[in-house]
């Protein structure tokens, strides 16, 4: 793209960026950008061009980006009574690549139901 084009495009979308700021109070961009009809992702890309050219025209220094933050991991600890091995199957048997998990009859339902949701939150 040439250079004239270029400034066009960058001037139209920082009048867009510009209306996108100035929506209605409680109004989130991106139910902004939907009702207008603009794509999210061209919105950032233009986004961070417009803040460029900004900082080029004006030589402020760049702020970082902000980081994605990740979802916290969290553990539970579940408390296990010792069981006596029998010679009875266990009630349930989970399997998962790296383990494999025997539960007998005489866990209560409780404690099934903290271990399946700890096993389901690990995988």
């Amino acid at each position: 793209m040439d250079q004239a084009t270029h400034e066009v495009r960058l001037a139209n979308w920082k009048a867009i960026i510009e209306q996108c700021q100035a929506r209605p109070k409680g109004q989130t961009a991106k139910q902004w950008m939907v009702e207008n009809d603009i794509s999210d992702k061209q919105y950032y890309y233009w986004l961070r061009r417009v803040r460029a050219a900004a900082i080029k025209k004006n030589q402020i220094p760049a702020l970082p980006e902000p980081e994605k933050q990740l979802p916290t991991v969290s553990f539970a600890e579940i408390p296990v009574k010792e069981v006596l091995p029998s010679e009875e199957s266990p009630a349930i048997v989970i399997k998962t690549k790296k383990s494999t998990i025997e539960i007998p009859t005489a866990v209560s339902d409780a404690l099934v139901v903290k271990i399946v949701k700890a096993v389901a939150h690990a995988l």
